[in-house]
């Protein structure tokens, strides 16, 4: 935030404000970044559960076993599902009630 409050405080086009400027951005991609390793690593998580699990498993049971919420399994899920990795065997459930598998 510095960064941020250095390059409104400074005179547009002064160096101050440029480099303020550029602080406060950087600051935001690696926030970014930081939310993208942690999906990527969530997903190896539920990954590495499912392979346990040849005939699969809820929802639900994923977050309790990993101690992740459902919302962010179910996140995790569906990208590897968008990614041809895993298959959502039961439709139409609640959230906590879908299964998945890996994909054959």
């Amino acid at each position: 935030m510095l960064g941020l409050a250095n390059a409104f405080s400074a005179p547009a086009g002064s160096a101050a404000f440029v480099l303020g400027l550029a602080l406060s951005s950087s600051g935001l991609l690696l926030t970014f970044d930081d939310v993208h390793e942690d999906g990527l690593r969530r997903d190896m998580l539920v990954v590495a559960h499912l392979a346990k699990r040849p005939d699969g498993t809820r929802v639900g049971q994923i977050g309790t076993a990993l101690g992740l919420r459902n919302r962010a399994v179910a996140r995790s899920l569906d990208r590897l599902a968008t990614d041809g990795l895993v298959v959502l065997e039961a439709e139409g459930e609640p959230l906590a009630l879908r299964s998945y598998r890996l994909a054959d």
